[in-house]
């Protein structure tokens, strides 16, 4: 079977007729939802975190973390920089003014591990393509024509899924929706992890994992919950630019007039609010 190729095929799948509103939009919401497939980027994320785990740990486990090396990482990573120190010093000479005293930046580890953070939430969020052919995956990224996964909806699902795509979309409005949407729960167990305090619900904690407690793991905490925010964010902004966007064809009116009648749209809201 020859291979087919996605510039030629349209990132927007066809919703069919339904009388009823809400059918309708059930039936769209169900036709764009990305195949399990499509979930690896959260594994990816959530591998990339057990190995770092694993490997600080056993770096911990056998005493290098308290050795040579380890001191000189503690040497350097708990170094402490500012932003504009020269600049500030010399701008007070100039107007003879006091020295204000610069503005402190967080550790070179805190640095560090945030820019990590970020970079790799970004990269499992909008690298790569977004909706996965069923029967396709990170390493083999193909098209195919096979039948697609069935979901849960309360339609008939067999006359829906032959409307689901059943190859791979790159970039699009609501595949990009969906990854981030998927990203930010992916998210949510870490953040809730990090923030427990005592063992044995605090994994981290223990001392043959990493021996790091809630008060030195709290900043990151923070900055996961804002992480979650911001993919949740983006989930809503390019979904709302998808529904904007299309229009039902029978009618012309742009598909966010009738999201307000699926109840899951609506409780989304409801939790963002």
């Amino acid at each position: 079977m020859a291979t087919l190729s996605t510039t030629s095929l349209t990132p927007n799948p066809t919703t069919p007729y339904f009388a009823d509103d809400r059918e309708w939009i059930t039936a769209y919401l169900t036709i764009h939802v990305l195949t399990k497939n499509s979930m690896a980027y959260a594994f990816v994320l959530w591998t990339a975190f057990a190995a770092i785990v694993v490997l600080y740990a056993a770096f911990h486990l056998t005493g290098i973390r308290g050795g040579w090396l380890g001191a000189l990482w503690s040497k350097w990573a708990l170094r402490r920089r500012t932003w504009r120190k020269k600049h500030a010093l010399k701008l007070a000479q100039q107007r003879g003014q006091p020295h204000s005293q610069p503005l402190p930046l967080p550790s070179n580890a805190q640095i560090l591990t945030l820019t990590f953070l970020v970079c790799a939430t970004l990269a499992v969020s909008f690298v790569g393509p977004d909706y996965f052919a069923p029967g396709s995956n990170l390493l083999n990224v193909h098209n195919t024509t096979s039948v697609l996964i069935a979901r849960a909806t309360t339609l008939d699902l067999s006359a829906l899924t032959k409307y689901q795509p059943a190859y791979t979309i790159r970039k699009a409005w609501w595949t990009s929706g969906n990854r981030t949407g998927v990203i930010a729960f992916a998210l949510f167990p870490l953040c809730v992890l990090l923030a427990l305090k005592r063992p044995p619900f605090a994994i981290l904690s223990l001392p043959f994992v990493l021996h790091i407690h809630f008060d030195k793991l709290a900043w990151l905490h923070k900055w996961i919950g804002r992480l979650i925010w911001f993919c949740s964010a983006m989930h809503v902004a390019l979904w709302s630019v998808q529904l904007i966007l299309e229009h039902r064809p029978s009618t012309g009116k742009i598909v966010y007039t009738y999201a307000w009648g699926y109840t899951n749209f609506i409780y989304g809201w409801i939790v963002s609010a």
